[in-house]
């Protein structure tokens, strides 16, 4: 079968057992109460780390607006899109190697389960979608818009193919469980200093 039908990815694999987000209980109250929209999210008032992403000088002053309909995108959004381009945007040596890599790989991977998923050829549904504007503050940034970018049209798609009876719910479910590890893995790449890693990338002892 498939490779994406492995089991899920191991986001915690060579990397330390931290949690890189503590959410600002100043902003769950007032976001967690607003009501779903035609996507059945909840809009996202605030993004977790604003702060620190102002304070950072940005390699790039680009902004996108992505386009999701997951709860897991609208989450990773929310909680740790500005940590992680604040935390790639002073990467140096071998962070920026080990960031790279995980950024490379997830996107690789993302776009091979696309293509597997889309070869069974399922009819396509129309989502609704919710759109935020973000920070791109470095090239590698942008590359990890593109995975979630990748990984919404992933949810969708994967949908679409079980409404088609062309894979499982279960399927679906360890696709994207593994599609979910390999992005929170990126996260927590990007915990360490710059200089826990050594040049190949590599975590220091």
């Amino acid at each position: 079968m498939s490779a994406v039908l492995e089991p899920p990815h191991d986001p915690q694999r060579d990397v330390p057992l931290l949690d890189p987000i503590a959410v600002d209980p100043n902003t769950r109250s007032s976001n967690d109460s607003l009501s779903p929209s035609s996507t059945g999210l909840k809009p996202i008032q605030r993004l977790t780390s604003d702060s620190r992403i102002d304070r950072i000088i940005p390699d790039s002053d680009a902004v996108t607006v992505l386009r999701y309909s997951s709860q897991f995108a609208r989450n990773f959004i929310r909680g740790d899109y500005n940590f992680c381009a604040s935390k790639i945007t002073v990467a140096r040596g071998g962070k920026t190697h080990a960031l790279e890599s995980a950024l490379r790989d997830t996107a690789d991977w993302l776009r091979k389960a696309l293509v597997w998923v889309e070869k069974h050829e399922a009819r396509t549904i129309a989502f609704p979608a919710e759109h935020i504007e973000l920070k791109v503050t470095r090239p590698l940034a942008g590359l990890l818009v593109r995975c979630l970018t990748q990984y919404d049209k992933l949810f969708v798609a994967t949908m679409e193919a079980v409404l088609a009876e062309k894979i499982t719910a279960q399927d679906r479910a360890t696709i994207l469980a593994n599609a979910e590890g390999r992005i929170k893995h990126i996260s927590l790449v990007c915990v360490p200093d710059n200089d826990r890693y050594q040049a190949d990338g590599s975590l220091r002892d």
